[in-house]
């Protein structure tokens, strides 16, 4: 095993104490990087800084720092620190403070599979606690090697984005001003086109690192994610693979698609292509190039307007086989978007655009304070403009008469 271990104990640096010299016996071990925490403050800097720690160690009573002498404060506990990040690794519980029974399963709630709780037991030898803490690492990895592709990944990304910043400060240490000035001067908006430049440069550069591609060829022919279909009758049993688990697949799939296709939206994020709007009974998608938002958004933008209802429409019209080819998009007419987001948690209605209707301008008065908690993400905004914009530009011409077709098809 290798990798970064966070390990967060308010008594990690307590000369003697059992805590340092556990720290001490994972540090002289060689196989791990670990970064030792004695307070929370420093956890809550250190966790976004650090995308690729194998594992976090985490005490659960923290001493307050700076409490005055004769004041009695009570200990902090990570459990809001654990609810406002989001990790994405295993998190170790290792503490002598009882945890109520309701606080664990609602932070197994919150991490599913991926956070243990294991009592501190300083009467043992560091040596043992150290094996045991081993022990349990291994089992974790065992249990979920899937999460080996993306922490290849993050990897990747930070070894890609070092040398993207070091490669663009040389080439010109203004680069950002340089991007930024360029895109405001063309009344764009200047802060999403200077991250769209570094995250194409981003993309170039991950695809061609060899360890992550190695990784997911090795993780898609693996059996460990692999997960028979049962249909949707298995909507409350498990389906079980060797260290995969999901509930009913169809409904992982949706929501898989939904999170590939939508992004959540803060509510400060600049207006930008494919914003999602709810206009009274009306859904629609922020057509405007992202080159025009800035300059048009005080006025007046364009969007592509559909209803909830659209799509029963043409449900009830139509068998099942041709609903199904429809999902690709042939008809030139229309599109569709699959498990829109209409509604929280709803993933199994799609969104039917039809071109010949859809296209509305919106000033500033109808669209302000309209917009959803989504967009549409890229390359689907992209597709969606594309196939509108083929759509309204196609020139019509004479059919060809059956005679002819025939008479070519005698050759």
């Amino acid at each position: 095993m290798e990798g970064v271990i966070l390990f967060a104990d308010d008594h990690v640096f307590d000369a003697e104490s059992f805590e340092n010299k556990l720290f001490q016996k994972f540090n002289s071990c060689g196989s791990f990087s670990i970064l030792p925490i004695d307070n929370l403050t420093v956890l809550e800097k250190t966790v976004p800084s650090i995308s690729t720690y194998k594992a976090l160690i985490l005490d659960w009573n923290f001493q307050r720092i700076g409490k005055e002498e004769g004041i009695v404060v009570p200990d902090e506990h990570p459990d809001e620190f654990l609810k406002n990040n989001k990790i994405y690794s295993l998190v170790y519980v290792y503490s002598q403070a009882d945890i109520r029974e309701d606080k664990k399963q609602e932070l197994q709630r919150l991490y599913p599979g991926k956070i243990y709780f294991e009592t501190k037991n300083p009467n043992e030898t560091a040596e043992a606690e150290y094996q045991k803490i081993l022990e349990g690492i291994k089992k974790f990895e065992e249990e979920n090697k899937h999460l080996t592709v993306p922490f290849v990944w993050s990897q990747a990304i930070n070894q890609s984005a070092q040398g993207i910043f070091s490669e663009l400060e040389q080439a010109d240490p203004n680069w950002i001003k340089e991007i930024y000035n360029t895109a405001k001067e063309d009344e764009a908006e200047p802060n999403t086109e200077v991250i769209g430049v570094f995250q194409h440069l981003l993309n170039e550069s991950v695809i061609q690192n060899k360890a992550l591609l190695s990784t997911l060829n090795e993780s898609a022919q693996s059996d460990n994610v692999v997960v028979q279909n049962k249909g949707a009758s298995a909507a409350n049993e498990s389906v079980q693979s060797d260290n995969v688990v999901v509930q009913d697949k169809e409904a992982a799939a949706a929501k898989l698609y939904n999170r590939i296709y939508y992004t959540k939206l803060k509510k400060d994020a600049p207006l930008m292509t494919g914003d999602i709007f709810k206009f009274e009974d009306k859904y629609a998608i922020l057509f405007t190039p992202e080159c025009d938002i800035n300059s048009k958004k005080e006025t007046a933008l364009e969007f592509l307007c559909f209803n909830k209802k659209d799509y029963e429409g043409i449900k009830l019209k139509r068998n099942k086989k041709e609903l199904v080819k429809d999902f690709n998009n042939g008809n030139i007419k229309s599109h569709i978007l699959p498990s829109f987001p209409f509604e929280a948690d709803e993933y199994n209605l799609p969104a039917l655009i039809d071109f010949k209707t859809a296209l509305a301008v919106k000033a500033k008065a109808e669209f302000d304070g309209k917009r959803t908690e989504h967009k549409l993400n890229s390359p689907y905004i992209y597709q969606l403009r594309q196939r509108y914009l083929a759509y309204i530009g196609r020139v019509g011409v004479p059919a060809i008469p059956k005679s002819l077709a025939l008479f070519n098809l005698n050759q």
